[in-house]
C-alpha cells in the first residue's frame, strides 16, 4: 500500500476563529502556539496562559476542589472514581494548569502524600492501606500529568519514570493486567505518554531506548491492528475518545507516537485514514466515545455531540495548519 502523503491538515478561518474562543483559553493558547507560530514569551500568549485556570473549563473544576487541596474525598485521590483529585489532575495537566498556580501545587503535594510509593511508582490505594504497591498504568498516568505540571524534575516523579520502565517487557510494551506478558495497547499507551512528556523536558539514559521500543510496539500493530491477522483489536479503538485516563484510541496512538518524533512511518497510514475519514464537513471533528462516569457538568460540557474539550487538539497537536 502506498504511504498517505498528509503530513498536515488544512484548517479554515472559522475552525480557526473557533480554537481561538476567549471562553476557553486552553484551546486558544495551544491554537497561538501550535498552529499560528506564535512565541510562548509574546504578552498576548502568555496572558492567554495566565488564564487557563480562570475561566473556561480548567476554571470550572477548581472551583469544585475543597480547601483548594482535593476534590470529594480527602484521604484518597482516586475514589470517587472520576471525580476525586486523581481524575482532576490529569485533566488540568491536559488544559495546561501548571503547578504556578497554589490550587495545583497543594493539590499535587496532597497526591504525592497519599498515592507516592517511596521505591518508585504511584499506588491507586493511598498509604495504610494493604495494597498500597505501585500500578503500571496509574504510574505513567501521573508522570505525565506531573511532568506537564511541572514536575518533571522532582526525583518523585523520576523514581517513578525509573520504576515505570523496569516494568516494560520484552515485546516492548506493557501489561497492567498480566504484567509477565504480552503488552496490551491500553497498558503501554500511559508509559508512553509519560516518557513524551519527560523527553520534552530533558533526555536520560534508558528513556529513548524505552521509547523506541514501546513505539515499535504500537507500530507493528499498525496502531490498532492485531499483529498476526491485521484485524482490528477492538471497536472501541476506532472512537473518538475524551477523557482517555486508562483509554485508547486511534488518535491516541498516532498523537503520543508524533510527540515522540515518529513521522512518515507506512504503519501508521490506516490510522491517518480513519482520522481523515472521521474529519466533518465544517473542519472538526465529533467526539463519538465517552466512558460511563463521565458525563457529568464539571467533567464535560454536558452530553450534547460536539467535539470534545481535547478536540482541539486533533488540530493543534500538529495536524493542521
Amino acid at each position: 500500500m502506498a504511504q498517505i502523503q498528509v503530513p498536515r491538515i488544512t484548517v479554515s478561518k472559522a475552525v480557526l476563529d473557533w480554537l481561538l474562543e476567549e471562553n476557553e483559553p486552553s484551546a486558544r493558547y495551544e491554537t497561538l502556539v501550535r498552529l499560528l507560530g506564535r512565541d510562548e514569551n509574546e504578552p498576548s500568549v502568555r496572558t492567554t496562559r495566565s488564564l487557563i485556570g480562570t475561566r473556561g473549563w480548567a476554571a470550572r473544576i477548581l472551583d469544585r476542589q475543597k480547601h483548594q487541596t482535593y476534590w470529594d474525598n480527602p484521604n484518597s485521590c482516586y475514589v470517587p472514581k472520576f471525580s476525586a483529585c486523581w481524575w482532576q489532575l490529569i485533566v488540568l495537566a491536559d488544559l495546561g494548569v501548571s503547578s504556578k498556580d497554589p490550587r495545583v501545587a497543594k493539590a499535587v503535594e496532597h497526591f504525592l502524600e497519599l498515592h507516592n510509593v517511596e521505591t518508585g511508582g504511584v499506588s491507586l490505594r493511598p498509604k495504610g492501606h494493604e495494597k498500597f504497591e505501585p500500578h503500571i498504568c496509574a504510574t505513567g498516568n501521573m508522570v505525565r500529568a506531573l511532568a506537564r505540571m511541572g514536575y518533571a524534575e522532582d526525583d518523585r516523579v523520576l523514581d517513578a519514570l525509573d520504576w515505570l520502565m523496569s516494568k516494560q517487557l520484552p515485546d516492548g510494551g506493557w501489561n497492567c493486567s498480566a504484567p509477565g506478558k504480552h503488552g496490551s495497547f491500553m497498558a503501554t499507551i500511559e508509559p508512553l505518554w509519560a516518557l513524551s512528556e519527560m523527553m520534552a523536558h530533558d533526555a536520560r539514559k534508558g528513556w529513548e531506548a524505552s521509547a523506541k521500543r514501546g513505539s515499535e510496539f504500537l507500530l507493528k500493530h499498525r496502531i490498532f491492528k492485531s499483529d498476526k491477522d491485521d484485524s482490528v483489536v477492538m471497536l472501541d479503538f476506532l472512537r473518538l475518545h475524551y477523557p482517555l485516563h486508562y483509554a485508547y484510541d486511534f488518535l491516541h496512538g498516532l498523537r503520543v507516537l508524533t510527540e515522540l518524533g515518529v513521522k512518515n512511518d507506512p504503519r501508521m497510514d490506516d490510522a491517518v485514514s480513519l482520522l481523515l475519514e472521521k474529519r466533518l464537513p465544517d473542519g472538526k471533528w465529533l467526539l463519538d466515545g465517552v466512558y460511563r462516569g463521565w458525563r457529568h457538568p464539571h467533567a464535560m460540557h454536558g452530553e450534547e455531540t460536539v467535539s470534545r474539550p481535547e478536540e482541539r487538539e486533533l488540530i493543534t497537536q500538529g495536524w493542521g495548519t
